[in-house]
């Protein structure tokens, strides 16, 4: 099996990002992002996911090694164990809610002869919640190497997050918020979602009063990195800002590392510092480091997950 490949898809509302690893290595050829078209109806979504499926395929055809499995990293709420999508009401994947996705899928690479066959026999589609791939994948190839404790945090649109003990998920467990997810967590009169997000920052920014006219988070992250004082001052409370409302949960569980991933992290070098020393100031003393790749980190760990 180790010879064989994995297809890795990291699956978003608007992009799904694939690749076929292969022995732990990411395929070079084979990583491409295509459209999710998740407003469309349901068989065509799967028709979408069985056009990639075999693009993907014929970018690595010349290797001549058997396909054992598609590891799908998807957005939640899903239940992953059966395949099958809960999201409702948010205009993407609508027209999956409650269908088997991974039975339909399956059904639908199988009836095509020429996907068939190369397919190895043991074959088969694993579903995951995103934040919990990247993170095995991190346990295993990057940040979280040789820590017993990780917790790990995707921080984009929304607060992804996993708890991870000797590289292992924990989901549950008395010492870690119901399937490792955070970002349920209380503040104010909302969740952490609503703060350790996108949307968080901008909020942020609008209650320290700054101007937003033409900026968003990237423009706000350029202007703290040629040191504008004001957006500086905002990334640095958006890190203490992220400690007061996930020590709590964090403290119960002692991570010996908490690892950055998303969109969001690629300026974690702005706002860690003040998230570790906001940490250690509640009682938790711990390592925050970002990860070098998340979405490499995703495919790895998909990788992983696969191959069981």
């Amino acid at each position: 099996m180790n010879s064989s490949i994995i297809l890795a898809f990291d699956v978003g509302g608007t992009q799904i990002k694939v690749a076929a690893v292969s022995g732990g290595t990411i395929i070079g050829p084979s990583v491409a992002h295509y459209e999710s078209r998740a407003e469309l109806a349901a068989d065509e979504i799967i028709n979408n996911f069985v056009r990639i499926v075999r693009d993907v395929i014929a970018k690595v055809e010349q290797d001549n090694q058997r396909i054992c499995g598609l590891g799908m990293a998807f957005p939640g709420p899903f239940d992953y164990e059966n395949g099958i999508s809960l999201i409702q009401g948010l205009g993407k994947f609508d027209s999956l809610y409650r269908l088997p996705i991974g039975k339909l899928l399956e059904e639908a690479l199988r009836s095509d002869a020429t996907l068939q066959e190369k397919f190895a026999p043991e074959f088969h589609i694993t579903f995951e919640n995103d934040a919990a791939l990247f993170g095995l994948g991190e346990a295993v190839y990057g940040e979280a190497q040789g820590a017993d404790r990780v917790v790990c945090l995707t921080i984009g649109t929304g607060l992804g997050s996993c708890f991870l003990e000797h590289g292992r998920l924990v989901k549950q467990r008395s010492d870690v918020p119901d399937n490792g997810w955070l970002y349920e967590v209380s503040y104010r009169n909302g969740i952490a979602d609503d703060y350790i997000s996108k949307r968080g920052i901008i909020q942020l920014a609008l209650e320290l009063g700054m101007d937003l006219r033409g900026r968003d988070v990237r423009e706000l992250a350029n202007s703290a990195i040629s040191d504008e004082p004001d957006a500086r001052q905002l990334f640095e409370l958006f890190g203490q800002r992220m400690a007061l409302i996930l020590s709590p949960a964090l403290r119960v569980f002692v991570p010996d590392r908490i690892i950055l991933g998303g969109q969001i992290s690629k300026s974690g070098f702005l706002f860690a510092h003040t998230f570790q020393e906001g940490l250690a100031s509640q009682g938790l003393r711990t390592d925050v480091l970002i990860s070098q790749d998340t979405l490499t980190s995703t495919f790895k760990g998909i990788y992983d997950y696969v191959r069981g």
